[in-house]
């Protein structure tokens, strides 16, 4: 009789045990799952952090390069210092989209600037000043991808020319980083005539000409540093090919 007791005891005692480290387990696979939750809560505040940093960092980046631009616009272009991919992105969807801004502009008529246009809202024209606004942003969301397009493409065909014909083999970002600045003259003339849109058609022609000269003066002198082992001569015939081989693509 006292040995089934002993028995039934220890039976009770092992279950009791069992029951505890269940229990025990439990409380840890919840104390682990809230740790799990707590680390993947700080990695995405970390992360979020570490993404607006960066982003702080590269738009001032891209506000020191602009502001040395416009102080020696050709030095800056031959020798901007180092730019992350991030950085000429920024460069490039600016201008893009300043561009297809000015393409609404002369397409649809260039006394249309922003003082027409709140004119238009604040009269409660109906139509005409939504689809104008509705305008605007579809061009500067075209503009900025046609950006990218046409920078990749240009880049493209001159990296191809430095590569194959001069026998240069610098790294594509190397190479390029410095076009993602020649479209700067075209951008600031065209958001001053996209601002002051009572411009009429002709002049704003006019200055977009005179923008493209100021790209085209930069784009030789970007080649003549990248090649300055070349004559002139050869650069500058290596350019007409590339800008011909762009307008054909483009």
């Amino acid at each position: 009789q006292g040995t089934k007791k002993d028995t039934k005891n220890e039976e009770r005692a092992r279950e009791k045990k069992e029951k505890e480290r269940d229990k025990q387990k439990r409380r840890n696979e919840k104390e682990q799952a809230r740790e799990a939750k707590r680390a993947a809560r700080q990695a995405r505040q970390y992360n979020g952090a570490s993404y607006k940093a960066q982003a702080k960092t590269s738009l001032g980046e891209v506000w020191r390069i602009f502001k040395e631009f416009l102080r020696s616009p050709i030095e800056t272009v031959i020798n901007p210092g180092t730019m992350s991919v991030s950085v000429i992105m920024i460069f490039v969807i600016i201008e893009g989209m300043i561009g297809g801004l000015c393409t609404f502009s002369v397409i649809s008529g260039a006394s249309r600037g922003p003082i027409r246009l709140l004119g238009n809202l604040m009269g409660f024209s109906g139509v005409q000043g939504y689809n104008t606004v509705l305008g605007w942003i579809a061009s500067a969301c075209s503009g900025a991808v046609a950006g990218i397009v046409i920078f990749f493409i240009a880049t493209g065909i001159f990296y191809f020319i430095n590569k194959w014909v001069f026998k240069e083999f610098t790294p594509y970002w190397d190479f390029s980083r410095r076009f993602s600045l020649v479209a700067i003259p075209f951008t600031i003339i065209g958001a001053v005539g996209v601002l002051l849109g009572f411009f009429s058609q002709t002049t704003f022609a006019v200055l977009m000409i005179v923008g493209l000269v100021g790209t085209v003066v930069l784009t030789y002198e970007i080649l003549r540093s990248a090649w300055y082992s070349k004559s002139a001569a050869k650069v500058m015939y290596a350019m007409l090919v590339g800008i011909f081989l762009f307008i054909m693509i483009s």
